[in-house]
């Protein structure tokens, strides 16, 4: 029985310590041969990334983004088991109940293209299927991405999920003993334009570094949602210990409208569901190669109108790479952001780290960008690579060569003051409000506030000096920050940001009601 292998596959999973990289012969790129943009794009990224031409398979589907099963079955999986089999990519055996799958296959990744259907609607389930051993048995509907995972495999339930072999492991998709599943990413965006852009950003990201502040969300309303928390806040343990300036929201709302989220390299967030905070600013942009994720249960449930949902908005700002959800996957069958961003910084590429991340197969997700993006293939620094994004390489610098934390603070002072550097003080400021010393938090904010140029930036300290005083609880204190601000920064769209808070801490009094006569 399939579930019956897939145990043992789950079982037989070794530890690998360096991730040993996809090779562009194991990656198959599919697009929708009825548009032209679409074709011209899978052949850019195959010259791009040195994927053989004959590892392009174009296939006559419908331009919808919504298919049915039939649909999905006649137009994708079965012409794409065909060209499989066609051309010896796998070698396929049946067990003992006459279940087929891959028991070899030469390819690990599927990448999927602008202009392929995005989301199998629900349809009734089969007659006779046992409904007693599955969770959600009635939901049938998934991603096109997540159920060709399971494209080689013949007659698994197709309600509910199918665990994933490869979650929360430690093993490259090129050495994955989990024959039977493939590896899907998607190249897709809003525009083919910025298709591209990923394509390219992704490849300079990886030969200079993803640098950057990382700006993270939580959503702080406990219960069940304690645990999309608990994942956030395991990665600004992980990225504060990997030396990254790291901002974090603990109030329950979440970043106000044209919040200054500049130089962005990494963001998580959650919950709402359309995009807002510091992405209604129309000239907010991410860093190059940046990574951000918003949690939602139809976070990808479209990818053409960047105003609605969040991962296509998020790459529209520019973003590389995003995660998502089609259909409502509840929460504990999404991608778990820790495990998502541990991989990254272990080396692995975007598709492996998503598929590490996620504990579900034939379901809802999606990972948006290059598959093969590795955003930390290169993270040793010198000081002769400081040139570029100077500031963040001197904080990571600091960190390799000083391991006494107190030393390392002083000597990143010191640097700070030589350099004049208004990130290496507010990274001090926000990590030291975080570990609680409040005064060496408003000296760097202070400071920072003093060396930065753009009115931007100072804003983003003087709204550090808030969240203090709201964790501190004294809200007097706060408004009165967030009041002198709105004087000083009149001019900049990022005061939106200050309305917005000061509307939450000092709600305007409700309007006099009229006495009836």
């Amino acid at each position: 029985m399939f579930l019956r292998l897939l145990i043992l596959a789950l079982l037989s999973l070794p530890v690998i310590a360096k991730p040993t990289p996809l090779l562009p012969s194991q990656v198959v790129v599919v697009y929708n041969s009825n548009l032209e943009k679409s074709r011209e794009l899978a052949e850019f990224y195959a010259l791009n990334r040195s994927i053989p031409a004959s590892n392009l398979i174009g296939l006559e589907v419908t331009e919808k983004a919504t298919i049915d099963r039939s649909t999905y079955e006649a137009t994708i999986r079965k012409p794409l088991v065909e060209k499989f089999t066609a051309k010896q990519w796998w070698e396929i055996g049946k067990d003992d109940n006459g279940v087929s799958s891959p028991r070899e296959t030469k390819i690990r990744c599927l990448v999927l293209i602008k202009g392929m259907p995005l989301r199998i609607s629900r349809a009734p389930i089969p007659a006779g299927e046992d409904a007693k051993t599955r969770q959600f048995n009635t939901q049938n509907e998934a991603s096109v991405d997540s159920e060709l995972s399971l494209m080689g495999v013949s007659d698994y339930p197709l309600g509910g999920f199918i665990p994933n072999p490869c979650f929360n492991k430690e093993i490259s998709a090129a050495t994955n003993p989990a024959k039977f599943m493939l590896m899907v990413g998607r190249l897709d965006a809003n525009t083919f334009e910025h298709c591209n852009r990923i394509i390219l950003d992704s490849l300079d990201t990886e030969k200079e570094g993803l640098w950057g502040i990382t700006y993270l969300d939580l959503y702080q309303k406990g219960g069940n949602y304690k645990l999309g928390d608990d994942w956030i806040e395991a990665i600004a343990k992980a990225s504060m210990n990997s030396a990254t300036p790291t901002i974090v929201d603990r109030m329950s709302n979440t970043f106000v409208t044209n919040y200054p989220m500049k130089k962005a390299a990494l963001y998580f967030g959650w919950y709402t569901q359309h995009r807002n905070g510091p992405f209604l600013n129309k000239d907010m942009r991410f860093q190059k190669g940046a990574i951000a994720v918003h949690l939602h249960s139809f976070s990808a449930a479209q990818l053409l109108n960047p105003a609605k949902n969040w991962s296509v908005g998020l790459i529209d700002r520019g973003a590389a790479a995003t995660l998502g959800n089609v259909w409502e996957p509840y929460l504990g069958a999404t991608h778990q952001f820790h495990i998502f961003y541990k991989r990254l910084l272990q080396g692995y590429s975007l598709v492996e780290a998503s598929y590490m991340s996620i504990n579900v197969l034939s379901w809802q997700g999606i990972v948006i960008g290059d598959p093969l993006y590795t955003p930390y293939k290169t993270t040793t620094v010198t000081l002769s690579n400081m040139k570029s994004d100077r500031d963040f390489k001197l904080i990571r610098y600091a960190q390799t060569k000083f391991s006494d934390p107190k030393e390392r603070l002083i000597e990143l002072l010191k640097a700070a003051e030589k350099t004049k550097s208004g990130i290496v003080y507010e990274m001090i400021g926000f990590h030291s409000l975080e570990a609680g010393q409040n005064e060496q938090a408003i000296k760097g904010f202070n400071r920072a506030k003093e060396l930065f140029t753009d009115p931007a930036d100072k804003l983003r300290q003087d709204l550090h000096l808030v969240e203090l005083e709201r964790r501190r609880k004294d809200i007097t204190a706060a408004i009165t920050i967030l009041k002198k601000a709105k004087t000083t920064y009149q001019e900049i769209p990022e005061i939106s940001a200050i309305d917005g808070l000061l509307t939450i801490l000092d709600p305007p009094a409700p309007p006099a009601t009229k006495r009836r006569k």
